[in-house]
């Protein structure tokens, strides 16, 4: 799973109908795009891969990409060892997605991923997936959320104060496109789940989440504890 940050030179609304326009073209056999979403108060897209074969997407990255897209520039970050979540049955009907990036010492990484494996989740505040992602931070977590109070309060309980942590930054996704066919995407996400879901829960597709009454406006600002 590796994420491309694509920089637009002019309008985000432009730059996102070139990657949906010329999706059989920035992929190829080995690397699939999942998925394209935008953070907010972020100046770039975030462009989801299934990449089977590293060095086809360094092809797609200096070549299609650049002549396709046209982007001010590009970053690339490696998701590794992902996990996808099954969500409970009953959970609120007024979600939003959000991020929470998290940063801390070497020496913890592996306690503090395998903490937010085992966590009980509340049916407010629950992931989507996780994964280690060696870039601008350490781990990355997406989760659904009544509001951005609650989840900074169910971080700040659960990861913020943990020893070890340097930053947990949370950010809103204010937007989400699908980009895969849907069988497989479905296909994937199933492929990484943590477990078969139980009784109280069900699989289930994220990206529906993308636009939501209760999602929080533009001007609200990421939310950093340290």
């Amino acid at each position: 799973m590796i994420v491309v940050r694509i920089f637009p030179r002019g309008e985000l609304e432009e730059s996102w109908k070139r990657v949906t326009g010329n999706l059989d073209r920035i992929s190829n056999k080995y690397c699939s795009p999942l998925y394209l979403s935008q953070r907010e108060e972020e100046n770039f897209m975030t462009l989801v891969y299934d990449v089977r074969e590293t060095n086809s997407l360094g092809d797609l990255l200096v070549k299609n990409i650049p002549s396709l897209l046209m982007p001010e520039k590009t970053r690339t970050i490696i998701l590794l060892k992902p996990v996808f979540f099954p969500a409970p049955k009953d959970r609120p009907a007024n979600l939003a997605r959000y991020q929470v990036a998290v940063r801390a010492r070497p020496e913890v990484l592996e306690e503090i991923y395998s903490r937010i494996l085992r966590i009980n989740y509340p049916k407010d505040a629950f992931p989507t997936y996780a994964a280690y992602s060696f870039g601008e931070d350490d781990i990355l977590v997406s989760m659904l959320s009544t509001g951005r109070e609650r989840i900074k309060q169910f971080v700040m309980e659960n990861l913020a104060t943990l020893t070890g942590v340097i930053s947990a930054e949370i950010g809103f996704i204010e937007r989400s496109q699908r980009v895969a066919p849907a069988e497989t995407w479905r296909k994937y996400r199933e492929s990484l789940y943590i477990s078969k879901p139980t009784a109280e829960q069900e699989e289930y597709d994220f990206l529906e989440y993308s636009s939501l009454p209760g999602a929080p406006k533009r001007d609200q600002k990421t939310s950093s504890f340290w």
